[in-house]
């Protein structure tokens, strides 16, 4: 069966309009609202800038005498918009769904989940534009006296939301796609909508977590080995050693030490205080691409959340004139000495973060943010005894694999456990520097 697709845009009072006559509606599988505060406001930057924004799919079900208009993709953008007008936005706290209520209440370890975690905040929530359009009265006068005294809504006090005047949504535009399927059988319908799903998150497919992250990076190319953890020369400073994870030698992502030890040395090596909100194994990427923006300039409102977690941490005087440049040939080459006490797989990666945490945290800590000399091959006395530097590593790790560290084995990014190595690794590798 054919569909004729028409395009063009509309003006944010139109869309406005048509969400609050019905005349647009969302289908009852679309999932519920996800952005919050932080996404509306890039939203409305974007518009106020004239920035491209994704335009609004729109498609006609008529099956029988039914006719309606539904939202298939851009319900986020058209809620968000809508939101804005009112000057409202629902509490999140009030409207989280089932499962992550009962996360709340029910788990019993205190660092599971961290303050303000990303995975709850970036969680659905129990809430559609449709909850506003209780009546006939969805006028915005209407609307605002109905939710004005209901506690589950917020006030948008932001002056990116308060000085927005009628002719912004009057001659501010997003466009779309209008999708017109030439039949009115109900199941030939299905198969097109089926169709039509499948291409906007297939044709239309995100871009997965590091190749959006690596797309910030080519917005400055002289950094693009700083992210990377390349050399001048384009060598990997950590001499081509991979992570084992899902049983796949993988490239270890260099970000991941960058923004952590950033935050530590902001922080007065205060690894309690790095990682906060982020205790989420799966939110830590907003970390990560939050961090590149900040060394980037990219200015506050760009990160995801928690805006000022790097605030501590000035690039330009940690690295005055690219002096990262000269901090990465040494490292590579320190590396290169130590490499041979380190047990590798056949593959030549570490086994675990474990492994690679005690070994690269104080290493990259000591040359690279401390600028300092390691003498690889020092032996310190120990009591009786005395240590070399990758026989205190291998008996730290060998301890926290031990058997009666199991659930510190099963759990290596847990954030405690994270924080531990953090710690650990860069006090070893400090007894082990030129004085």
């Amino acid at each position: 069966m054919e569909t004729r697709v028409y395009y063009g845009e509309y003006s944010l009072k139109h869309w406005i309009d048509l969400m609050l006559a019905g005349d647009i509606e969302l289908p009852a599988y679309q999932r519920h609202f996800v952005w919050q505060e932080r996404d509306i406001k890039r939203l409305i930057k974007s518009l106020k800038e004239k920035q491209f924004v994704q335009p609004v799919t729109i498609a006609l079900y008529h099956v029988n005498k039914s006719k309606k208009n539904l939202i298939l993709d851009g319900q986020q953008r058209l809620t968000s918009v809508l939101l804005t007008y009112l000057g409202y936005i629902p509490d999140r706290k009030k409207f989280l769904n089932g499962n992550i209520q009962e996360r709340i209440m029910s788990n019993d370890d205190d660092s599971a989940l961290d303050d303000g975690d990303n995975e709850l905040i970036n969680n659905p929530i129990l809430w559609k534009f449709n909850e506003l359009l209780l009546n006939d009265k969805n006028n915005k006068d209407d609307i605002i006296d109905r939710i004005k005294n209901d506690d589950r809504y917020i006030k948008l006090t932001d002056r990116e939301f308060t000085d927005l005047s009628n002719d912004f949504f009057e001659n501010t535009f997003i466009g779309f796609s209008y999708i017109i399927p030439e039949s009115i059988n109900k199941d030939e319908i299905q198969k097109v909508f089926s169709r039509l799903f499948r291409n906007i998150n297939y044709f239309g497919m995100k871009l997965d977590f590091m190749d959006s992250r690596k797309s910030l990076y080519f917005q400055n190319s002289e950094m693009l080995n700083y992210f990377e953890g390349k050399t001048k020369n384009g060598q990997d400073v950590l001499c081509g050693i991979k992570i084992m994870e899902n049983l796949q030698p993988y490239k270890i992502d260099f970000v991941r030490y960058l923004s952590i030890l950033s935050q530590f040395v902001a922080n007065d090596n205060n690894e309690k205080k790095v990682l906060v909100g982020y205790s989420s194994y799966s939110s830590r990427e907003s970390y990560y691409s939050d961090y590149v923006s900040y060394v980037l300039g990219q200015g506050l409102d760009q990160q995801e959340s928690r805006p000022e977690k790097f605030l501590g941490f000035n690039f330009y005087e940690r690295f005055p004139g690219n002096s990262w440049q000269q901090k990465f040939e040494k490292l590579k080459k320190t590396l290169d000495k130590i490499k041979p006490h380190i047990e590798l797989n056949e593959h030549g990666s570490f086994n675990t973060w474990i492994d690679a945490d005690y070994w690269l945290f104080g290493l990259i800590y000591i040359i690279l943010f401390k600028g300092q000399e390691l003498i690889v091959d020092l032996t310190l006395r120990d009591g009786e005894n005395q240590i070399t530097l990758h026989e205190e590593i291998k008996n730290r790790i060998i301890e926290k694999k031990g058997e009666d560290k199991e659930y510190y084995a099963k759990n290596p990014n847990r954030l405690n456990n994270l924080r531990e190595r953090l710690k650990e690794s860069c006090e070893i590798y400090s007894k082990y520097v030129h004085q």
